[in-house]
């Protein structure tokens, strides 16, 4: 997995991935929010939540939009 992971290192998709799901994590924890928290605001398991944190599930924009909502910030700020 680890080979994997530098393979994509250089695909700038993968990158904006990685920036964003970045900027989720920074969020909740400036809200203080816990992944438990965030599973539940979302109406998910704290796990569910964790793999989306951790990029193994992808986001879609319903879900983005959620969490620019929870963030009480502009869907723009969350993805650009």
């Amino acid at each position: 997995m680890k080979n994997l992971f530098k393979i994509l290192e250089g695909n700038p998709i993968r990158e904006k991935e990685i920036e964003i799901l970045s900027r989720i994590k920074a969020l909740r924890e400036q809200n203080s929010f816990s992944q438990y928290e965030m599973g539940q605001k979302l109406g998910i398991s704290q796990n569910a939540y964790y793999k989306i944190e951790k990029g193994y599930t992808k986001l879609d924009l319903q879900r983005l939009i959620q969490l620019s909502y929870i963030f009480e910030i502009e869907l723009c700020k969350l993805v650009c």
